[in-house]
């Protein structure tokens, strides 16, 4: 017999009429590999058309997939019966190809016949290892790869490439053939139901179920990446060349929205051929290898550490995250009141447009649609002074887009709005100093008395949480630049429609459940295990006693907590030490009828320094009206009672907002938040940690941390994803 299969043969004959993906690739091999892939391919789509035939009875079906079974037997000890099976023996043969992966094979696509719905992933998994992986291990065989590694590289690609098959054709088989490989138990996930599936828009459920398939199809390729062999890349030009246009392919599906419902959204032939010459160019280049795929855990749920963990499964890690609360969002958490069941928030934040990365991550979870999103900076305030005025932005180009707010801003007179326009120009031309103060740095820049009260104050006590004769003014800048000095879709204000920690969850669990990894809320880790020779952590401890083993840890808890974890001699320790903590106290006020016109509005000259309307995320049925009010820095009121606290609240609004003086209040809830924030030494530059401590694996991530932005939401998304990005 022939060592290598005839040219023009029923293999090639079949592979050149199915116009497949993976058969593009062929084009790099020597020709022997060509023809014996080629063959190979053959045996796959004959076996998967043998399902496919839904006119012909499940009997017949059945038996013809077992005189496939028979054959492949034949192969190691005899003559098979079937022409392409007699093709496909010498390439058996000449590469040494053991029949397991082959029998695989057949079981994959066999329980095509017997199976229409997985209950989990690990069903699901069970078939992408047949249809998919599985024939990624006898193509390496093909491709003469040396290594064991080039196993698991095979296993991880085969099952990216099978997800994204899967979610391009979700629609075509359920249509064709009545089949659903999305796992029932993500439906539940997601209030799916199948009748969602037979719509051709999708619900914001199934939006989010498909959400998270293309996360776990890219985890997957982020996997796969990691695991190339070095040795073997040479020998892999054809799964390269098929990679990327499996990711483009996932990639435009993203683009268009996952609109898969609709039917298939494919490649088109030029794209197919911009992919392959893209990634044929690449082939031979010095690629810098990369970290193998790690199990990793962060320490923390604020977003800190929930967009560490989401970065990190995306970059193909497999990640545990632990809280020790029962929610996420850490310092930013909201929580259900037990008297009115409203989710209210630890403490009123605000999200704005100029949050890219926290952004990026509430919508990359599917999360964008809780976000109530006002399109522009749209603030009241009252003052003794003038009454009630609005500071309002237009959507005109910058600087013109502030231009507009700033004219129709009754507190300021005609020299401070021309010393705000100069600000920026001035700021970059003169810096801020090392450890000066916000005040001292805008009285060198020419501000007014007039900004400064009406203006900068409020935006530093607002933005810092310190008044600005003690605030950083490098960080007051870096916020003043990104907020008011960007777009006008960079001043936009976001609020979270049913509580911070609802554009988390659950989301982000089950997207690291997806990948292998999970989420452990109410589960405090008590310490971690260093061992100083080796320079590394071994492990940490949960509070329960429970030891566990990781190869990377991410640290993303408050300085306060940090500087308990970390070792006296670090130096990130000993910057978390230094920081001083900054109380901010929110009020809760229920009343029965409005207490402001406005969203939100600012107090001047008034101990009292924001309201903010809440009404609409009361409960169903609740009739009432819901504020919070706001006091930044409030160091020397910290300790008063509650009730004191919520008269001295309502003097203030009553005194500058006169209307609010007939409405009752109903019930309160006072949130006293003793380290909100941080802040530096007065007078010394501000020094944080970088994400990279004196353990070899022990990574920091935190708004604390070196972001050049203050204790936002925003600074600890930063911090989450730079800290994926050290961990490699």
């Amino acid at each position: 017999m022939n060592s290598t299969p005839s040219p023009g043969g029923t293999g090639e004959r079949i592979t050149r009429k199915s116009g497949s993906n993976l058969a593009l690739s062929f084009i790099c091999l020597p020709k022997e590999q060509r023809q014996a892939m080629s063959v190979f391919y053959a045996f796959c789509r004959t076996v998967d058309d043998v399902v496919d035939e839904t006119s012909a009875p499940m009997a017949e079906r059945q038996a013809r997939l077992q005189r496939w079974r028979d054959d492949i037997q034949a192969i190691y000890r005899g003559t098979p019966e079937q022409p392409l099976a007699r093709e496909l023996a010498p390439v058996v043969r000449q590469y040494l190809i053991p029949p397991e992966p082959l029998l695989e094979i057949l079981n994959g696509v066999e329980m095509d016949l017997t199976q229409n719905r997985y209950e989990t992933f690990h069903d699901l998994e069970k078939y992408c290892y047949g249809v998919a992986s599985a024939v990624g291990l006898v193509s390496i065989n093909i491709f003469c790869c040396q290594t064991r590694a080039a196993r698991d590289y095979a296993i991880a690609l085969g099952m990216a490439f099978q997800l994204t098959n899967i979610l391009r054709d979700v629609a075509y088989d359920l249509q064709k053939f009545g089949r659903i490989y999305l796992p029932r138990e993500e439906w539940s996930a997601f209030g799916v139901t199948e009748e969602d599936f037979r719509q051709t828009i999708p619900t914001p459920g199934m939006r989010r179920l498909l959400r998270l398939q293309y996360f776990r199809a890219r985890h997957y390729f982020e996997k796969a990446d990691r695991l190339i062999p070095e040795a073997d890349r040479p020998h892999l030009s054809a799964a390269l060349l098929m990679t990327g246009v499996y990711r483009d392919l996932l990639e435009k599906l993203h683009r268009k929205d996952l609109q898969v419902l609709g039917g298939p959204i494919k490649l088109s032939r030029w794209e197919k051929l911009k992919a392959l010459r893209r990634e044929r160019s690449r082939l031979g280049k010095i690629v810098a290898p990369r970290k193998p795929p790690c199990s990793v855990a962060v320490v923390g749920g604020g977003f800190a550490g929930c967009a560490a963990a989401f970065a990190l499964t995306r970059a193909g890690h497999t990640v545990e995250l632990f809280e020790a609360k029962p929610q996420l969002g850490g310092r930013a958490h909201s929580y259900r009141e037990a008297k009115t069941g409203t989710t209210l928030d630890n403490g009123q934040h605000i999200l704005m447009g100029c949050y890219h990365r926290a952004i990026e991550l509430i919508e990359s979870l599917g999360n964008g649609d809780r976000l109530e999103k006002h399109a522009r900076l749209d603030l009241a305030f009252v003052s003794p002074k003038r009454g009630r005025t609005v500071l309002r932005s237009s959507p005109l180009p910058p600087p013109l887009h502030l231009l507009a707010g700033l004219f129709g801003f009754a507190e300021l007179s005609w020299s401070d709005r021309w010393s705000i326009l100069n600000f920026p120009t001035r700021a970059k031309k003169t810096p801020a100093k090392p450890g000066e103060s916000t005040q001292l740095w805008l009285e060198r820049l020419g501000q007014t008395s007039g900004s400064i009260r009406a203006l900068w104050e409020p935006f530093c006590l607002a933005a810092l949480n310190v008044p600005i004769a003690a605030a950083d003014a490098g960080l007051f800048w870096e916020v003043t630049r990104l907020a008011l000095f960007g777009s006008p879709r960079d001043a936009a204000i976001y609020f979270a429609r049913s509580g911070l920690s609802h554009l988390l969850q659950p989301e982000l669990g089950t997207f690291l459940q997806a990948t292998g990894g999970k989420l452990h809320t109410a589960t405090p880790v008590e310490s971690l295990e260093v061992n100083e020779s080796s320079g590394k952590v071994t492990s940490l401890q949960l509070k329960g006693g429970q030891r566990l083993i990781f190869d990377q840890i991410v640290l993303a808890v408050p300085w306060t907590a940090a500087a308990k974890f970390l070792p006296v001699s670090d130096r990130a320790q000993q910057l978390a030490s230094s920081l001083v903590p900054g109380p901010i106290l929110g009020i809760h006020l229920w009343t029965d009828r409005p207490l402001a016109p406005d969203l939100i509005t600012g107090f001047l000259d008034s101990p009292l320094h924001w309201l903010f309307d809440r009404t609409s995320t009361l409960p169903e049925g609740n009739h009432g009206h819901l504020y919070a009010a706001v006091i930044s820095a409030i160091s020397d009121r910290i300790d008063q009672s509650g009730k004191e606290l919520v008269e001295m609240v309502l003097t203030e609004i009553h005194r500058l907002i006169p209307s609010s003086q007939n409405a009752k209040v109903m019930h309160h809830v006072v949130y006293k938040s003793r380290d909100a924030t941080f802040s530096g030494p007065i007078g010394k530059p501000l020094a944080r940690p970088g994400p990279v401590t004196s353990l070899h694996n022990l990574f920091l991530a935190g708004d604390w941390t070196d972001t050049s932005l203050p204790a936002t939401i925003e600074g600890a998304a930063v911090s989450g994803f730079r800290v994926a990005e050290a961990v490699g």
